[in-house]
């Protein structure tokens, strides 16, 4: 199945300060996998129940959280590793540069090698145009 992705419109100014109009690609999100949709997916391909793998779910969201707080990165094979990035303002030595300064910037996540792996199998398709005068509702 191909991927769908729009066509985004991005005005920007140049190095001359002149504005521009660039055209992107953009993935549409079909749908996004609720919690209990994966954990559904996971008793279905496993001997795990339901209540099992929410269970585990929650547990490694716990410990996940708990591991960032503690500094530790967690990786997940065949998923990837979630760590934090941080930051502070540039100072003129390092001395300057205290503990009250560095502030938690993101939570990041690297895939892993297998995880990237399906970049390499993917297909894509334009989104096509909904019929002139079509009027929807978004849920």
């Amino acid at each position: 199945m191909a991927i769908t992705y729009r066509i985004w419109k991005k005005k920007f100014k140049n190095k001359d300060g002149q504005v521009e109009e660039k055209f992107f690609a953009c993935k549409k999100t079909n749908r996004t996998l609720s919690t209990q949709e994966v954990c559904e997916q996971i008793s279905e391909a496993s001997s795990l129940t339901e209540g099992d793998v929410m269970s585990a779910l929650l547990g490694l969201s716990k410990v996940t959280q708990r591991a960032l707080s503690m500094g530790h990165n967690v990786n997940l094979e065949g998923i990837g590793t979630i760590g934090l990035s941080v930051t502070s303002a540039a100072m003129d030595s390092p001395k300057d540069i205290s503990k009250v300064k560095v502030k938690a910037k993101r939570v990041t996540f690297r895939p892993d090698k297998r995880l990237k792996e399906i970049l390499k199998t993917l297909r894509f398709a334009l989104e096509k145009a909904a019929p002139k005068g079509l009027v929807s509702k978004k849920k």
